[in-house]
C-alpha cells in the first residue's frame, strides 16, 4: 500500500485563498487522524475547487501530482448516470484548457475525455428547447470563456481537434457583438482552415477592427506571461506531495492512501498514472516484483518518464530487471493482456519489415493482405512497445525509429502512409551494459547511438546484498533461515561487490584473479546473473526442510547445475564445486565425488520415470507402446550420460528451456531422445542451418491438395451438424457428404454444407436465442465455407494454397517436445521467433503470417531443447538469452 503525503502548508495556503462558501478544507487541517471518509472528502473538495476558474491554477500549483486523480473524479461526475452533465462538462473543459501548458497529464487526459464527450462549444449545437432543458449552476461559463478554451485546445494539438469536432456552428459567432467571442472564434477558424499568416491577418481585419485586434493581442500576451509564471511556480514546488510505503492501519493528517484515488488512476511510487482498465474493488496488485529501495527508485523514475510521454531507454547489466520493471509498470497500469504491450527481441539481422509490416499471402492465389508489424500496431492503436537489446539493431531499424522519435510520426515506405502517434502510445527499449576494468559501459560502434539524444535514460545497477536478501525472503519465505548462506555462495561465485556504496561496479574475486582457468569466456558459458540465483532458489524451495541431512546434498547438486553446468573445463567445475561445498559444509572429497564419480539412479514404473532427484510422469497411451520398442534401442547409461539425463529431467520438471553444448557425437541428441522415449513424449528433431526459414518452424502458405483443406472443414461440419440435428434421421444426407468427399466432388461438397449452414442460421438457431454459442459456431463455419468456395472457384484446376503450421507451432499446440540441433547456425530471424517462448510458462507464439493477432494456446507439456557445437563459431551472439542457460 502506498501512502501519498500532501504538504499541510500547501493545503493551508489553498484554505486561506478560498472563500468561505467553498472552504471545506480548514475543518480537516485541525484533525490529527484522517479517516477514509475524511480523505475522500478532501479529494472531492479539491476536485470541485479545480473546476472553479479562480482556483484552477492555485490547485495545480500546490497539489500537482494529484491533478490526474482530480480530473478523473470530475470526469466521473460529468458522465454519472450515463448522461452528460453539461454544466460540469463546460467547467471541466475550461479548467482543463488552462492546465494544458503546465501539467503533462492534461494533454493525454483530454484525448481520452473528448473521445466520449461533446466539444467545448457544445451549447452552439442546442436548439432553444434543448438549451432551456439544460440546468446550469450559479457560475455558468460564459461563451467567451468557452471559445478561449477551444482556442487553447486547438493550439495544443491542432491536427487532433480539427478532425475531432464539427466546426460549422462556430461560423455564426463571427457576427456576435462580444469582441472576445469574435476574436477567439476567428483564430480557431483560421487554424482549422490552415490559413497562412497573411491570410489570417486579412481574415481578422474583416472580423475585428484594428483596436480590437490590438486588444486581443494584449490579452493573449498577458495570458501567456501568466501561464509561464504559473508553470515556473508549479515546477519549483516539487515537494507538494511526497510518498512512502505504509504498513500501519492509521494515517495521520496529510496522508492519502493509494486506494483513496479514483479507480481510473494508479499511484506508482508517488506518480499518478492513468489505468487502461478501471481498478476493481479489492483488486490486489501483482507481486511478481519485490519493491526494494533501488527498485522503487527506478520504478519512480520510470513512472515520471511515462507520465511525461517520453521514450524510455533502460540501461543496465544482464539480469538487473530492465524488462521486469517495464512489465510490472504495464501490469499495474492496466495493460494486462499480451496485446496491450508488445515485445520485440532485436538482433543484428532484424528486418524493419518485422516492425513496419508486409503483404502476406492468403488462401486465394493472387490475393495479398497488408499485415501491419508490431511497431505499426503500437503506434496506430496507442499500445506500449518494448524493444529488447536496441544496441543490436541494424541501421535499417534505426532509420525507421528516427522520424518516430523526432516527429512522432511513423513513415511506412512503399505505402505512402504517415501514421500519427495515437494517444496512449509508449515506447520502451533496453540496452545491456558490459563490465570492463571495474566499470560499466555501453556497447561501442552501435547504430543505436544515433537515437541517444531522444531517450529519457534510466540507468539500473545490480541490487545490494541486503536488497537481494529481501527479494529471496519475499519470494521464497521457506528459505529465510538459509538466505544469508545462499547469498554468500552467489556473491563469491560472481565476484560482484553488492555493497551499499557501490552497486554499479563489478570486481573479480581473489580466487578468480589468481586462477585464469576460472575465466568464463563466451564460448565456455556466460556470466552469472540474478536469474541464476532465482532459478536456484526456485528449484530448492520445493519441499525444503532445513533439518534434513539430505537437503544440503540436494542444494549442492542444484547449485552445480545452475552455476557450473555451462563451464566446459572439468577443473573449473571442480573448483566451483569446492567453493559451493565449503559454504554448505560439504568436504572437498565429497565435492570431488559428485563431480567425478556420482552416477544417479534411474528407475521406471508404469506411471513414473525417476531419474536421480527428478521424477517425471509418463504418458500412459504412449508409454505402454514404447516399452516394447526400448529393447531395440541402445542407450548406454554411463556416468556422464546418466548425469546429463538427470540434469535434463530436472529442467523438464521445472519447464526450463535447455541448451546443450558439446562436440559432435557426445550424445546430446540421443540423450534427449532417450528421455522422451522413457517418458512417452513425442519429440520433433529439427536440424537447423543457415538457410533455415521461419516458415519451417512457424508455418507458411504452401501448395496443398483440396483434400487437406476440406478434411478438417468436413469434420467440423459433421460435429456441428450432429449437435444441431438428429444424426440418425439424416444418415442419407451424411452419406452423400462422404460420397462427395471420396469422389473429390469438391463443389458439390461445399454446396451441400453451405446449404445446411444457411438453413441452420435462418430457421433453427435464430428461433432459439438461448443457443447463442451454437449460432456463433455456425457463423464461423459459414465464413470458412464462403472462403473455401471462393478458393475452389479460383483454383479449380490448379493446386490450392493453405497455411501449413510448422514443426514448432505444432509442438506448442500439441504439447510435444522439440529439439533444435545446431541452433547456432540458424539465421537471426529464425532465432528471434523463439524469444517469446523463452519467458517461462508465460511464453507465447503468434503466427503473424496467418494473420493471427492472439498467441497460440501453449500446451503445458511443451518443452524446448537446443544443441550446438562449440567448434562452430557462427551465430553464438545471436542466441536468445533464455536459451543460454
Amino acid at each position: 500500500m502506498e501512502n501519498l503525503e500532501v504538504n499541510l502548508s500547501s493545503l493551508a495556503v489553498i484554505s486561506r485563498h478560498v472563500d468561505k462558501s467553498h472552504n471545506q478544507i480548514s475543518q480537516y487541517l485541525s484533525k490529527q487522524i484522517w479517516s477514509q471518509q475524511d480523505r475522500q472528502s478532501i479529494l472531492e473538495c479539491l476536485a470541485q475547487l479545480l473546476l472553479e476558474k479562480d482556483y484552477t491554477l492555485l490547485i495545480a500549483h500546490h497539489v500537482r501530482p494529484l491533478i490526474l486523480d482530480l480530473l478523473e473524479r470530475n470526469a466521473e461526475r460529468v458522465q454519472a448516470g450515463g448522461q452528460i452533465n453539461h454544466d460540469l462538462h463546460e467547467r471541466l473543459c475550461v479548467a482543463l484548457s488552462r492546465l494544458l501548458g503546465i501539467s503533462p497529464d492534461a494533454q493525454a487526459f483530454a484525448a481520452r475525455y473528448f473521445s466520449s464527450t461533446p466539444p467545448v462549444f457544445q451549447r452552439l449545437f442546442f436548439t432553444s428547447e434543448q438549451s432551456s432543458a439544460v440546468q446550469y449552476g450559479p457560475r455558468r461559463m460564459k461563451l467567451r470563456e468557452l471559445m478561449a478554451a477551444t482556442l487553447r485546445f486547438l493550439q495544443s494539438d491542432c491536427a487532433k481537434f480539427r478532425r475531432l469536432w464539427d466546426w460549422s456552428p462556430c461560423v455564426s459567432q463571427l457576427l456576435t457583438s462580444d469582441v472576445m467571442v469574435r476574436g477567439s472564434t476567428a483564430q480557431c477558424l483560421a487554424l482549422v482552415c490552415h490559413m497562412t499568416d497573411n491570410q489570417k491577418a486579412i481574415f481578422l481585419r474583416k472580423v475585428l477592427t484594428n483596436d480590437e485586434i490590438l486588444h486581443m493581442k494584449m490579452k493573449a500576451l498577458e495570458e501567456s506571461q501568466q501561464m509561464e509564471a504559473e508553470k515556473a511556480l508549479v515546477l519549483t514546488n516539487k515537494r507538494s506531495v511526497m510518498w512512502h510505503q505504509e504498513v500501519a492501519q492509521k494515517f495521520t493528517r496529510g496522508q492519502v492512501v493509494s486506494e483513496d484515488l479514483s479507480q481510473n488512476v494508479v499511484a506508482v511510487c508517488g506518480v499518478v498514472l492513468p489505468r487502461m482498465v478501471p481498478r476493481k474493488a479489492g483488486q490486489v496488485k501483482s507481486t511478481n516484483l519485490v519493491l526494494v529501495e533501488s527498485t522503487c527508485q527506478n520504478l519512480r523514475r520510470l513512472a515520471l518518464a511515462v507520465a511525461s510521454h517520453k521514450p524510455v531507454l533502460l540501461e543496465g547489466p544482464i539480469g538487473c530487471g530492465k524488462t521486469a520493471l517495464v512489465e510490472f509498470m504495464a501490469a499495474i497500469t492496466g495493460h494486462m493482456k499480451g496485446a496491450d504491450i508488445l515485445k520485440v527481441q532485436l538482433g543484428d539481422q532484424t528486418d524493419s519489415k518485422m516492425l513496419l509490416g508486409m503483404y502476406r499471402c492468403t488462401d486465394i492465389p493472387g490475393k495479398f493482405l497488408w499485415q501491419p508489424g508490431t511497431l505499426t500496431q503500437a503506434v496506430s492503436k496507442g499500445l506500449w512497445i518494448l524493444l529488447e537489446d536496441i544496441d543490436h539493431a541494424p541501421l535499417d531499424v534505426i532509420s525507421v525509429l528516427l522520424p518516430l522519435m523526432e516527429n512522432k510520426k511513423l513513415m511506412i515506405p512503399g505505402r505512402e502512409d504517415c501514421i500519427d502517434v495515437a494517444s496512449g502510445f509508449q515506447f520502451f527499449a533496453t540496452r545491456r551494459m558490459y563490465c570492463s576494468g571495474g566499470n560499466w559501459h555501453k556497447p561501442q560502434n552501435s547504430h543505436a547511438a544515433l537515437l541517444d539524444k531522444y531517450w529519457t535514460k534510466l540507468q539500473m545497477g545490480n541490487m545490494t546484498q541486503v536488497e537481494m536478501k529481501k527479494v529471496l525472503v519475499h519470494k521464497y519465505p521457506m528459505l529465510t533461515v538459509v538466505s544469508d548462506r545462499l547469498l554468500d555462495i552467489y556473491c563469491q561465485l560472481t565476484g560482484e561487490r553488492h555493497s551499499e556504496l557501490d552497486t554499479n561496479t563489478m570486481q573479480t574475486s581473489t580466487e578468480q584473479q589468481d586462477k585464469p582457468d576460472d575465466k568464463i569466456t563466451s564460448l565456455e558459458g556466460r556470466a552469472l546473473s540474478m536469474r541464476d540465483l532465482l532459478k536456484w532458489c526456485e528449484r530448492i524451495s520445493e519441499n525444503f526442510d532445513s533439518s534434513s541431512s539430505a537437503t544440503a546434498q540436494r542444494v549442492f547438486l542444484e547449485a552445480l547445475d545452475c552455476f557450473s553446468a555451462m563451464l566446459s573445463l572439468p577443473a573449473s567445475r571442480l573448483r566451483m564445486a569446492e567453493i559451493i561445498g565449503s559454504k554448505l559444509n560439504i568436504s572437498k572429497e565429497k565435492a570431488q565425488h559428485f563431480c567425478q564419480l556420482y552416477q544417479p539412479g534411474i528407475s521406471l514404473t508404469e506411471l513414473q520415470a525417476a531419474v536421480g532427484r527428478a521424477t517425471l510422469a509418463r504418458r500412459q497411451a504412449e508409454a505402454v507402446q514404447l516399452t516394447v520398442q526400448t529393447s531395440n534401442q541402445t542407450f548406454a547409461l554411463t556416468r556422464p550420460s546418466a548425469v546429463l539425463l538427470e540434469q535434463l529431467a530436472v529442467c523438464v520438471a521445472k519447464g526450463e528451456p535447455v541448451l546443450l553444448v558439446g562436440e559432435t557425437g557426445t550424445g546430446k541428441t540421443s540423450t534427449v531422445q532417450h528421455l522422451a522415449t522413457i517418458t512417452g513424449h513425442k519429440l520433433r528433431v529439427v536440424n537447423m542451418n543457415q538457410q533455415s526459414d521461419t516458415a519451417d518452424l512457424l508455418g507458411g502458405y504452401k501448395p496443398v491438395d483440396h483434400r487437406q483443406t476440406l478434411l478438417p472443414l468436413r469434420e467440423a461440419f459433421e460435429e456441428l451438424f450432429s449437435q444441431t440435428y438428429s444424426r440418425k434421421q439424416n444418415l442419407t444426407f451424411l452419406g452423400h457428404v462422404q460420397t462427395c468427399f471420396r469422389e473429390k466432388r469438391w463443389q458439390d461438397l461445399v454446396r451441400l454444407m453451405d446449404h445446411v449452414c444457411k438453413s441452420a442460421l435462418a430457421k433453427e438457431l435464430q428461433e432459439r436465442p438461448e443457443d447463442s454459442s451454437m449460432l456463433q459456431q455456425w457463423e464461423a463455419l459459414a465464413s470458412k465455407l464462403s472462403q473455401t468456395q471462393q478458393q475452389i472457384r479460383v483454383c479449380e484446376t490448379a493446386m490450392v494454397f493453405a497455411f501449413v503450421e510448422g514443426s514448432l507451432a505444432q509442438a506448442v499446440k500439441k504439447g510435444h517436445w522439440i529439439l533444435m540441433d545446431e541452433i547456432n547456425l540458424a539465421a537471426a530471424e529464425t532465432l528471434e521467433c523463439l524469444s517469446g517462448l523463452l519467458e517461462g510458462s508465460a511464453g507465447s507464439l503468434v503466427l503473424l503470417d496467418r494473420g493471427d493477432t492472439e498467441p497460440l494456446v501453449r500446451h503445458p507439456d511443451f518443452r524446448l531443447f537446443a544443441c550446438m557445437n562449440p567448434a562452430t563459431d557462427v551465430g553464438k551472439r545471436n542466441l536468445p538469452l533464455g536459451l543460454r542457460n
